[in-house]
């Protein structure tokens, strides 16, 4: 099925005060914040010490199926920030990207003419990667915690998933985090209907007092994802996946299946693999932090009063409307004075009721002014509509 696509609004004509905007604010967008000053000097570090350490024809001149053994092993160190214990390297897979490596769990695990389950509200590329795939999808309805129990042992039991996709780390777009109860209730319906669990912990490493992944609990039916792209810098474009086993990861992952994007290119993964053996991932995840937590915070004050769900160390932030306001008017209002946000209506990829609310980033505009102007434009349109 087709995710539904985010609305476009022109706003290049004047706002409604007559100032005419050049380009929107990107706010739909949950990139990280930038942190030049501790990012821009590790990454000149990682750099030449790649230069120094490889041929350059050698590290270009051929694909690194699944990562060298060095990039694993700093995979398994880097997944061991969330993980109790650092996994054997033959489990991880380094890929080019979160997306790349759903795109592989999704057509492995679950293929051409199955099923996938999924939160009622998720990820709208996973609406795509399934039509692109063949995969049918079957919504699970979920609550502050996230997935349902109850809900998702029905959906086990009529539909037969074979996977089930799921962020129970601030998840996208509601911020819900599951609680370990829930986690382990959810571990022990997959283990018990044979669903495999493809858990996207993209969120988790800003926050630093979340639950165990959802993996710990059933971690011989697990695909772990964890990625760069949420909590360092979005075009690193490194993500690593831990799966079940050695073998699982070799047979799920082997070289013949290039007809896909997923390999990530070896420089990339050799400048990560340094800035996490050289302790650079804490440094830039401490800068990441803080500039969330500072943006966050004047979200908090500029919205005061309103149906915010948020956290901190959150780079999104879902604003329930009040019930005689348009969301579709809302996010219309807001494009009018040059920002764009998102309805719930792109994150629901079945016919369930979409909330009454919109989800905006806080990390996207390049720099504190920029995310000031943003969130302007957002609480003018809350407080008066227009």
């Amino acid at each position: 099925m087709n995710a539904p696509s985010a609305q476009t609004v022109d706003v290049r004509p004047a706002h409604p005060e007559g100032l005419v905007v050049a380009a929107p604010l990107n706010m739909s967008g949950n990139l990280p914040p930038k942190a030049p000053h501790v990012f821009d000097e590790a990454c000149r570090s990682a750099i030449a010490r790649v230069l120094a350490e490889h041929s350059p024809n050698d590290l270009f001149g051929a694909h690194q199926f699944k990562g060298s053994e060095r990039d694993r092993a700093a995979g398994a160190a880097f997944v061991a920030r969330r993980l109790p214990v650092a996994p054997e390297a033959d489990r991880v897979v380094v890929a080019n990207g979160t997306q790349s490596l759903l795109v592989m769990l999704l057509a492995g695990l679950v293929g051409q003419g199955g099923t996938l389950a999924i939160e009622a509200l998720t990820y709208p590329t996973i609406g795509r990667l399934a039509e692109t795939l063949g995969i049918g999808l079957a919504a699970v309805p979920i609550d502050a915690e996230g997935v349902i129990p109850d809900a998702f042992e029905g959906v086990c039991r009529s539909r037969r998933p074979a996977a089930l996709y799921v962020m129970p780390s601030l998840h996208n777009p509601t911020t819900a985090i599951m609680g370990p109860g829930r986690r382990a209730e959810v571990a022990e319906i997959c283990r018990r209907y044979g669903v495999a669990i493809i858990e996207d912990d993209i969120y988790s490493l800003l926050p630093q007092n979340l639950p165990p992944p959802l993996s710990t609990y059933a971690p011989e039916i697990s695909w772990y994802v964890l990625g760069t792209a949420k909590a360092m810098v979005a075009a690193l474009k490194v993500a690593y996946v831990v799966a079940p086993s050695a073998m699982a990861a070799a047979d799920l992952f082997w070289p013949g299946g290039r007809e896909t994007f997923w390999m990530c290119a070896p420089i990339n993964a050799a400048v990560a693999s340094i800035l996490i053996e050289e302790g650079a991932v804490g440094r830039i995840l401490d800068a990441v932090r803080a500039e969330t937590r500072e943006r966050q915070r004047r979200v908090a004050e500029r919205l005061a009063g309103a149906d915010l769900r948020t956290m901190p160390e959150c780079l999104h932030v879902w604003l329930t409307l009040p019930e005689d306001r348009s969301r579709t008017d809302f996010v219309a209002a807001v494009a009018a004075r040059g920002v764009t946000i998102s309805p719930s209506d792109i994150y629901a990829l079945s016919d369930a009721p979409r909330p009454n609310a919109v989800r905006f980033g806080t990390g996207a505009p390049r720099d504190r002014a920029s995310f000031e102007r943003g969130l302007e434009a957002i609480a003018h349109a809350y407080e008066t509509g227009e």
